[in-house]
């Protein structure tokens, strides 16, 4: 059964099994249109748990948005216990303009929206699986990111199954920014009770199917997990724990040429990329700052000053 409603509370009240879409109202975009975020809300036929999963809070990310969807089209009401929710784009305006924020509301974008998805989620409880992919300008490896001490949520990351696990300690980054997830919404909510983690689901454009189909997989394997649908969890290999990660950028601007690839294991010092200028002369060398695995590479040659460019794990 399908229904429609622009209620979320109404949505998780409605007694299952039952399929119910509507809008959630999270804010205004300067000449006043609304900004409404879509859901699917699918209740089982009886009790079990409640587990949101989100996609593009991050804008651009469409490789996330459409495994959201692919969920929404596989998963049956009248074979789930308790509450499944999918909002396949978190960020509405973002998505519009395939950007990580939109340039009329650049500051509702930022902390803004995690605080009014915070409150929505803390309220209501559950686990929350935080759908991400590499955006417009990039390309990751298959790895998802859980907080220290949160045992449910390494059980989660373990169920979807990624060759890398990231365990984020807060205070624990590498680099300038020492605290560069302690905000992010996975953790937040973690930190609060909530078991959370964060899927960064590969990448590459167009989209490859073959993308979506594992991610629509690994995300009905943590749903096993959770008790959200019936069947044993299905094993996965060992993965690599990560507990460290470092953003590398240019100082110079220019063009990127001879980059290393998604994956490759780097040493310290390494050349991952070298920068030519417009006149075609090498500025600069982009090097390692850490030993460690390529997480994520630009998929654009054309790099600025400060443009965060590649990702290592270790």
């Amino acid at each position: 059964m399908t229904d429609s409603t622009r209620s979320l509370d109404d949505a998780l009240s409605t007694p299952g099994p039952v399929r119910t879409t509507g809008m959630h109202h999270l804010g205004e975009m300067p000449g006043g249109s609304r900004i409404d975020v879509p859901f699917t809300v699918l209740r089982g036929g009886g009790p079990g748990p409640t587990v949101w999963i989100m996609a593009a809070r991050d804008g651009d990310e469409v490789h996330a948005t459409l495994i959201a969807m692919e969920l929404q089209r596989r998963l049956v009401p009248e074979e789930l216990a308790g509450s499944v929710i999918v909002m396949p784009i978190g960020n509405v305006p973002g998505f519009g303009v395939l950007s990580r924020e939109h340039p009329l509301a650049p500051t509702y974008l930022e902390q803004q929206m995690d605080d009014r998805f915070f409150d929505v989620l803390s309220e209501r409880g559950g686990s929350f699986i935080d759908l991400h992919s590499a955006g417009v300008p990039s390309n990751t490896v298959d790895w998802t990111l859980f907080v220290e001490g949160d045992d449910k949520g390494l059980a989660m990351a373990r169920a979807y199954g990624s060759p890398y696990l990231y365990e984020h300690r807060m205070g624990g980054g590498e680099g300038p920014d020492h605290g560069l997830l302690d905000g992010a919404l996975f953790v937040r909510l973690s930190r609060a009770g909530l078991p959370a983690i964060l899927i960064e689901a590969g990448g590459g454009l167009p989209p490859p199917v073959a993308t979506v189909r594992r991610g629509a997989w690994g995300v009905e394997n943590v749903l096993r997990e959770t008790g959200s649908i019936p069947g044993d969890v299905q094993s996965n290999p060992e993965p690599q724990i990560l507990r460290s990660f470092r953003i590398v950028t240019a100082s110079r601007g220019g063009l990127f040429e001879d980059g290393v690839e998604l994956g490759d294991h780097v040493q310290d010092g390494q050349v991952l990329a070298r920068v030519i200028d417009a006149h075609g002369d090498l500025v600069e060398e982009v090097r390692a700052p850490v030993a460690g695995v390529i997480l994520t590479v630009p998929v654009n040659p054309a790099v600025g000053t400060g443009t965060w460019a590649y990702e290592i794990g270790w």
